[in-house]
């Protein structure tokens, strides 16, 4: 494949780098120790010599040779750390188009199993659609990737935005991986912006502003009766302005070291917001005119973003200073350091809390629709579907559809419509033979695009609808309910929700319907409930092993039949699973038992 061809090569370039790189490090470093120990030898043989003309000469050169080497040494580390980023970032896109989940980053989700269809289609969780996806930097970009998959925006104009966007995106390899080193750890731990958004939103600086002012008065006073004691114009009056000085400056200090506690902790955060901000700054869009109301927030003339972080980074960079309780003393002695930066800073938030979440709120979009931008750059065989708000003939119409979340190698595809004269679909076939995981691939597919996102298939052509599954039933013993009962309560949430769903329709999703009780009762309740389901005009698809069901074809006249099949080849069982027109054939339980040993009576 030649996007895994791609991939493989980058690594292997970028480690090749890497490993010259190193060995240049370890160059430097053996160059560094060699001037300290020269500038030791010279100073011994200028101690000797009793010449401080040539110490001073030699050392200064000496000097300058280390720093040089200190400064050309850091920028050389820095490209290794990038290196190493790359090649993680790399490895990952190979890890998520060969769905090696084992290697993938862990993606947390608050989503419960009574999401209407979320944990049903492996959206969430462990082996699921959402951990495939997400490689956002931050959990705020994160929740967008979870609210598009789990709370779509069932409008077809902004998933048609959004598909723009996304489709602009794709062709922008380098852009989207340099916003990955820039925003992601080196752990692949997603970074929580809220603390650093926060604070630029309200301050937490609880020190009155006449204090700064009355000590950089008393500051000024000190110095000025310093100097004139020391020229002895005066006696040393500063000695009582001074200990006013000290005194005014402890009384707020401890609100203020937390300030500068609390600050220092966001370092890393404004380092990282700061350059990805200019490297949005400075992308130059060209053509790509859906992207660049996501951007303006970043390219506007006199609102940039980077030089209002460039000044926070320095004044962090002067917290850093002070963090060392000698340089504390230092820095404040003559001035009040602590004070003046604490209301500079405090002045140039204030400046910026009515921009600041525009700034964020785009960077967190763009994070997440990288993330549907390299999906569809892994996998270029998938397409955009063509959503509609209401159905002008098919209500859903797919050809080579797929399940995304199994390899390429293995997946199977089938073509399925869902129009005016089958709204109610009755899957029969055997066990093992791909119900369930058709139900699932449907489900995910229009998950994927109400999304926004390419799906598994060479064409979708869907209207808008609300989904609801009952496929993978969890029981519950903390609240006391059987498996058949938490059955019975999903099936009726589908019910309650055709009837009060008036904006969308509603497709259902629904695998193995009532198999929590006995075979009597449950074909009862299932002949019941998709008449029902028909009653209320109900669209979607019921799998059943039931093949008395496949006979209410003959009393709904939009309601159609459809299996999978299986044979048995050499004593083994072998399926296509390909969908086929009509009721199953076949079953294949007593066979299973058979081919596995167990007494089967066929009489």
């Amino acid at each position: 494949m030649e996007i895994e061809k791609l991939l493989k090569r980058q690594i292997d370039r970028l480690s090749n780098l890497e490993k010259k790189f190193q060995q240049t490090s370890q160059t430097y470093s053996w160059t560094r120790l060699a001037s300290i120990i020269l500038a030791i030898v010279v100073a011994v043989i200028a101690i000797y010599q009793k010449s401080e003309i040539l110490a001073a000469i030699s050392m200064a050169i000496v000097l300058f040779g280390f720093g040089a080497l200190t400064f050309f040494h850091s920028r050389l580390k820095r490209s290794i750390q990038k290196f190493a980023k790359m090649i993680s970032i790399y490895d990952q896109h190979l890890n998520r188009l060969n769905l090696n989940w084992g290697k993938l980053p862990e993606i947390k989700s608050e989503q419960k199993v009574d999401h209407p269809f979320g944990f049903d289609l492996d959206v969430f969780g462990p082996f699921s659609l959402i951990r495939l996806i997400d490689q956002t930097v931050s959990l705020q970009s994160s929740k967008i990737i979870h609210d598009w998959f789990l709370k779509p925006q069932l409008d077809s104009k902004t998933i048609t935005i959004r598909q723009g966007q996304v489709k602009e995106l794709i062709s922008l390899t380098s852009f989207r991986n340099k916003l990955l080193v820039f925003g992601r750890s080196e752990s692949f731990v997603k970074s929580d912006t809220k603390k650093l958004t926060d604070w630029l939103h309200k301050i937490q600086l609880k020190t009155a502003p006449w204090i700064a002012k009355t000590l950089i008065g008393l500051a000024a006073i000190n110095i000025t009766l310093y100097l004139l004691h020391q020229f002895e114009q005066i006696a040393p009056y500063w000695y009582f302005s001074f200990t006013l000085y000290v005194i005014l400056h402890l009384w707020n200090q401890l609100s203020l070291n937390s300030f500068f506690v609390n600050t220092f902790e966001l370092a890393d955060d404004f380092r990282t917001a700061s350059k990805t901000f200019l490297y949005l700054e400075n992308f130059s869009l060209s053509k790509k005119e859906s992207l660049k109301t996501l951007f303006k927030p970043f390219q506007q003339n006199g609102h940039k973003p980077s030089k209002i972080f460039k000044q926070l980074n320095r004044y962090i960079a002067a917290i850093g200073l002070r963090m060392n309780p000698v340089m504390a003393i230092i820095l404040n002695i003559a001035v009040p350091w602590d004070y003046i930066v604490a209301f500079r800073l405090k002045k140039i938030t204030a400046s910026i809390k009515d921009r600041a979440p525009g700034w964020f709120e785009g960077w967190y979009n763009i994070d997440a629709l990288s993330s549907l931008a390299q999906f569809s750059w892994l996998n270029p065989q998938y397409n955009f579907p063509q959503i509609s708000q209401a159905a002008s003939s098919a209500y859903f119409n797919s050809e080579n559809m797929g399940h995304p979340l199994i390899n390429r190698e293995s997946r199977k595809l089938n073509d399925f419509s869902i129009e005016k004269d089958n709204q109610v679909n009755i899957i029969t076939g055997s066990n093992m033979s791909g119900k369930s995981t058709f139900l699932r691939t449907i489900g995910l597919n229009l998950t994927l695009a109400y999304a926004g996102a390419p799906v598994c298939a060479n064409q979708l052509n869907t209207q808008i609808f609300k989904l609801h599954s009952c496929i993978r039933i969890n029981d519950s013993l903390s609240e006391g309910l059987s498996y058949f009962y938490a059955e019975v309560r999903r099936l009726k949430e589908i019910l309650e929700n055709l009837e009060t769903s008036k904006d969308f329709p509603v497709l259902f999703l629904i695998d193995e319907i009532f198999k929590g009780t006995n075979n009597k009762e449950r074909l009862i309740g299932s002949l019941s409930y998709i008449k029902e389901l028909a009653a209320k005009n109900g669209i979607g698809l019921v799998s059943t092993h039931d093949l008395e069901l496949v006979k209410l074809e003959e009393d709904i006249s939009y309601l159609k039949n459809f299996h999978f099949r299986e044979d048995i080849k050499s004593g083994k069982m072998v399926f296509d699973y390909k969908l086929r027109s009509g009721p199953s054939p076949t079953t294949n339980a007593l066979k299973i038992m058979e081919l596995e040993g167990l007494p089967v009576n066929k009489k």
